[in-house]
């Protein structure tokens, strides 16, 4: 795993599947309940791969998280609970807005949102974006984008760093 910080965010790329899992581990570390995440990439990108992560750290059953393509909406319990989207069957925002989804923005609990470009004008204007982009068989970059400021995206570069990920100058 390499990253390197953005004007937002951070930039990283990953190897392995296993690289896309301790990447959501480092995620858990700094995520917030309250916080939406808008997952974008192709079909097989690793979207659901790094939400499984995601919510394995903050508690979630293994066994329990599943792509929610059928259904629009997992709930997961964890040390906060977890709220999963999928927006792929949706017919747009409309359909985004009529599910009640803001209904959950600001809770207790995590938002993570597959497909998010299908709904971004519905999404909290401080909701957290990730953009997927397959480089390789088992590659991927990862944009984060984190509006909040770099308080975050700092504790998120010094997970990695615990993590034995390089950063930009190794």
């Amino acid at each position: 795993m390499h990253w390197e910080r953005t004007t937002h965010g951070l930039t990283i790329d990953v190897a392995s599947e296993e690289e896309t899992e301790r990447l959501g581990r480092a995620l858990a570390e700094v995520i917030a309940p309250g916080v939406v995440v808008g997952l974008v990439g192709p079909l097989g990108a690793g979207k659901t791969r790094l939400t499984r992560a995601l919510a394995e750290a903050l508690g979630v059953d293994p066994g329990a998280i599943a792509s929610p393509t059928f259904v629009l909406i997992h709930e997961y319990d964890g040390r906060m609970p977890v709220f999963h989207f999928d927006t792929y069957r949706l017919g747009g925002p409309d359909d985004f807005e009529a599910l009640g989804a803001s209904d959950y923005w600001g809770g207790e609990g995590v938002c993570l949102v597959e497909w998010a470009d299908r709904v971004a004008d519905r999404l909290p204007r401080e909701a957290w974006m990730i953009r997927i982009e397959p480089t390789g068989p088992d590659r991927r970059r990862f944009l984060l984008r984190i509006p909040e400021g770099s308080s975050v995206v700092e504790r998120l570069a010094e997970g990695l760093a615990r993590i034995d990920a390089p950063g930009p100058n190794t």
